[in-house]
């Protein structure tokens, strides 16, 4: 009996071993651009378009990095008396 499960846990070490490299890279690591960067390379003169393209960011990533961001809230408004 105890050899038995002297087998079973070896085996699930071993599986465990094994099996966590392959597992971490089952699951896809997503490098997205910074919006310093992609502020930096519209900057420098290309289109949208192409700082989409170049650093493989979708056109919506570029324009939510290079406009405005409204404001939300009433911050720095001074309260009427």
């Amino acid at each position: 009996m105890k050899r038995i499960a002297l087998g079973v846990l070896s085996l699930i070490a071993a599986a465990s071993l094994v099996g966590s490299p392959a597992l971490a890279t089952k699951h896809a690591v997503r490098h997205s651009a910074s919006c310093k960067q992609i502020k930096d390379a519209v900057d420098s003169g290309k289109s949208a378009d192409e700082v989409a393209k170049d650093l493989k960011v979708s056109t919506a990533r570029v324009k939510s990095c290079t406009t405005p961001a409204a404001r939300h809230g009433k911050r720095g408004t001074a309260k009427p008396s």
